[in-house]
């Protein structure tokens, strides 16, 4: 749909909104006129004061995605020793196993892959949790 208004210059402008919009406002239970203004408002053509006086309280509240705008720090993890000896275990034996070639841990606590004749195999070991009590 084509739609013309006035910008804040008092100049006319002529846009298209996608009939996708009217479908999601009638979903949702808003006027056409309602779901103009947020469109208008959500792509930048008109500026809602109570949208940006929300948008700052949020700000200096830090809800939302302002409270998440730090860096996250990286997770360290503790190796697993008992993992790891499994894997080097399964990587032994798969080694001595006829046929097999190409063996390799391609993750030191998780992965053994190797390849009898032309297929290839992977071996994939994951420790389950502790039941909560």
């Amino acid at each position: 749909m084509k739609y013309t208004f006035t910008t804040e210059n008092n100049t006319q402008k002529t846009i298209i909104i996608p009939d996708e919009v009217f479908t999601q406002g009638r979903k949702e239970g808003l006027t056409n006129r309602e779901t103009i203004e947020r469109y208008l408002s959500d792509e930048g053509y008109i500026v809602n004061p109570v949208v940006t006086e929300l948008t700052e309280k949020a700000k200096m509240n830090k809800t939302g995605a302002a409270a998440r705008s730090g860096k996250r720090k990286a997770p360290t993890r503790k190796p697993d020793e008992t993992k790891r000896s499994l894997i080097a275990g399964l990587y032994a034996f798969i080694n001595e196993l006829e046929g097999t070639h190409d063996v390799e841990v391609t993750n030191i606590e998780r992965i053994v892959a190797f390849q009898i004749g032309d297929d290839k195999y992977e071996l994939t070991l994951s420790k389950k949790r502790k039941p909560k009590a």
